[in-house]
């Protein structure tokens, strides 16, 4: 069955997400496409969350889905939340005020975890890393994860339900309800992109697959093992990096992504899981296993919500776009807020031996005041601007 704890090429995996998507917010031309890094979060995450539903399967007979929300919610929304606080504050600081109504709509979809579908609903062109963005726009692929953890266990609840009824394993009827969602999913983004490239971009349906084909990586660990094969599986590594790696500086459609373009990635991503860390002396395992690596890939989550919003408000606190160099100093300033944000804000809420996590009612409690406190700064800041941008407007003509 396949194992949840830390295991150094997921962790590599992570670095080579958020370091593609870092050098393509911050360096375009050097990583065109490293956008990609997303879809390599989209499969570990595919992997990870549906073993860790199996091994509670195994263990208890089911999957409690009340457990499982608030186990992602301590994961997910104490560092989100915290970035969301600080965008809202240097929002009305330092932006003008005619840009806080699509700064703060924004932010109200990022908190409600929509950011993907009101990207899609403003045609908003994918992948773009200007100053036409907000600081939030990254919120999407959060968003698609959220609506992806709240489908994905009842899924897996109608396989378990399933297969007790006929008195089988849970294996077959998981394979054919992941398989169905996954087949279905990736002929609806093939179909979508050719259609309308932008909507099956943010798309939640036409991005299911990627989840599921990391889920069923996690099945297959069940009934064949990748233990052994250590030649097989130093290649398979090897050429699951190369497929992530070459697309990302090399790519250069995005009109025609996902679409079928998409599968280097995910296959990239799929291969260097399966292979895992081989023990051959020209294995991938000898750099996914360096401690940079290993810590980057640690402060990867923190990493991909900070830097973003730090590079949108630079340029607005130094009164110009940022140059090379202020670029550089920025990603090192976000692995610092990163390593930060980590350490204060991820771990403690995810400690067992924290009290606060394990009170449901108190830590939902203190989150959905931050989130009412967001969503309410949302709605009333874009009025007060457009208040006295009015009134303002109406003194100079009685002037």
């Amino acid at each position: 069955m396949p194992r949840t704890t830390v295991r150094p090429e997921i962790q590599a995996l992570r670095a080579v997400a958020v370091g593609a998507v870092v050098l393509h917010h911050g360096w375009p031309a050097v990583a065109p496409a490293g956008y990609m890094g997303v879809d390599v979060f989209f499969v570990v995450s595919g992997y990870l969350i549906t073993a860790l539903l199996i091994r509670e399967v195994g263990r208890t007979g089911g999957i409690s889905l009340g457990a499982f929300y608030l186990r992602r919610a301590r994961r997910i929304l104490p560092a989100a939340i915290a970035v969301l606080l600080a965008v809202s504050a240097l929002t009305i600081a330092v932006v003008p005020q005619r840009d806080w109504a699509d700064w703060f709509r924004e932010s109200v979809a990022s908190t409600l975890y929509y950011e993907n579908w009101q990207l899609a609903a403003d045609s908003q062109i994918p992948a773009r890393a200007d100053l036409e963005s907000t600081p939030v726009q990254h919120f999407w692929s959060l968003s698609v994860e959220e609506q992806f953890y709240l489908v994905w266990p009842l899924l897996l609840i109608v396989a378990v339900v399933s297969a007790r009824r006929r008195g089988r394993s849970i294996v077959r009827p998981m394979f054919v309800v992941l398989g169905f969602v996954t087949a279905a999913s990736f002929v609806h983004s093939l179909l979508l992109t050719s259609a309308d490239h932008n909507l099956a971009y943010f798309s939640t349906i036409a991005r299911t697959w990627e989840f599921g084909a990391g889920g069923l990586l996690a099945l297959l660990a069940i009934t064949t093992p990748s233990k052994g094969r250590e030649v097989l599986r130093t290649v398979a590594s090897w050429c699951g990096l190369l497929l992530i790696a070459v697309p990302i500086v090399a790519f250069r459609d995005p009109e025609a992504f996902p679409g079928v373009w998409v599968l280097l990635p995910v296959a990239g991503t799929l291969a260097v899981i399966w292979a895992g860390t081989p023990a051959t002396r020209w294995s991938t395992a000898r750099v996914a296993g360096l401690r940079p690596v290993q810590w980057v890939g640690d402060v990867s989550y923190s990493l991909y919500l900070w830097h973003w919003p730090i590079f949108m408000f630079t340029p607005f606190l130094i009164g110009m776009p940022s140059p090379a160099w202020v670029m550089a100093l920025l990603v090192v300033l976000s692995l610092l807020v990163a390593w930060l944000s980590k350490r204060l804000i991820e771990d403690p809420f995810r400690a067992r031996r924290n009290p606060m996590p394990r009170r449901p009612a108190v830590l939902l409690g203190g989150l959905g005041f931050l989130v009412a406190a967001i969503v309410s700064t949302g709605f009333v800041a874009p009025s007060v601007a457009a208040e006295q941008q009015s009134t303002g407007h109406h003194a100079g003509e009685r002037d």
